[in-house]
C-alpha cells in the first residue's frame, strides 16, 4: 500500500484529489464509528452503557455536528446503527434508544455547537501551538 501511494506522489499530488458527494457521507459516518468505538472503548468496563442516556446524547451531538442537512441521513437511525453493533442492541433495546432520541429532541437537548465556541477553540488551539 505504501509503495503505491509512493509511486503515485512521484506523478502527481494525491491529496489534491477529494471525495464528493456520497463518498464524504460515506467518510463521514465511518469516522462517527471509528469516534464512538473508541470512546466506548475507553470508558469502564463491566458497566453496561445500553440505553445509557448520556452516551445516546454524546452520539446524537456527534452526529448533530457532523451530518449536515443536505446529505438527506436520517440522524436517528444513524445513531441507532452506530450504537447498535457497539452496544450489542437487539430490536427491542433499539426501539428504547429511539424514543430516548425523540425525548433528548423534544426536550432540545442535541444541539449543534455554536459559531461563536467554534472560533474561540480554534484560536485558544492556534495561540497555544504558537506558544508552546
Amino acid at each position: 500500500m505504501e509503495k503505491s501511494i509512493e509511486r503515485l506522489n512521484k506523478v502527481a499530488d494525491v491529496d489534491l484529489v477529494t471525495l464528493k458527494n456520497s463518498l464524504v457521507k460515506d467518510q463521514r459516518v465511518a469516522d462517527l464509528n471509528i469516534i464512538v468505538k473508541d470512546k466506548v472503548a475507553s470508558l469502564p468496563q463491566g458497566v453496561s452503557y445500553k440505553n445509557n442516556n448520556e452516551l445516546i446524547l454524546y452520539v446524537c451531538k456527534l452526529v448533530e455536528n457532523v451530518i449536515c442537512k443536505k446529505d438527506n441521513i436520517n440522524k436517528k437511525d444513524l445513531v441507532i446503527n452506530i450504537l447498535r453493533p457497539l452496544l450489542g442492541l437487539n430490536d427491542a433495546e433499539a426501539k428504547l434508544t429511539g424514543e430516548i432520541i425523540e425525548f433528548l429532541h423534544s426536550n432540545e437537548m442535541i444541539q449543534k455547537i455554536k459559531q461563536v465556541k467554534k472560533i474561540k477553540s480554534s484560536i485558544v488551539s492556534w495561540f497555544k501551538k504558537k506558544v508552546c
